[in-house]
């Protein structure tokens, strides 16, 4: 029971690293579950953004132009990482092709990018609320 038990936090840290920029928590190492277990505790005390409308709310005000944001999802990040970008969707600008967390845990916002499918358009940090990525200035469009 106890050794199942060691294993939950690897499963949880697991579920928040299946994003853009996830760290790789590994079911071999439940170490780095419970890191993820500190870090979760240790970010969410007086979190700007401890919740799913907070930050979807602190999105859509960020990015009410264009794109528009329309959903959040919280990673648990350990670094830079290349952006993705799903088929027929806009490549960030030269320059921007990479975000940077300011933190462990952030916000991915999704949007729609000139009609496009749905992509990452920004990151939010989640104790601070600040922007940490923007996909503006948006590159020229590409004729088709």
């Amino acid at each position: 029971m106890v050794v199942a038990g060691a294993w939950v936090p690897v499963l949880v840290a697991d579920h928040y690293a299946n994003g853009p920029g996830g760290a790789d928590v590994g079911y071999t190492r439940v170490d780095r579950g419970w890191k993820f277990v500190y870090h979760a505790v240790r970010l969410s005390r007086d979190a700007r953004l401890g919740s799913a409308d907070a930050a979807l709310d602190r999105a859509r005000d960020v990015w009410a132009g264009s794109p528009v944001a329309e959903s959040v999802e919280l990673v648990y990040a350990d670094g830079a990482f290349t952006v993705p970008v799903p088929e027929r969707g806009t490549r960030p600008a030269a320059g921007r092709r990479r975000a940077e967390p300011l933190s462990r845990l952030g916000w991915v916002v999704r949007g729609r990018v000139r009609n496009g499918p749905p992509q990452m358009i920004g990151l939010l940090d989640y104790p601070t609320g600040r922007v940490a990525w923007n996909i503006r200035p948006l590159p020229d469009a590409v004729a088709p």
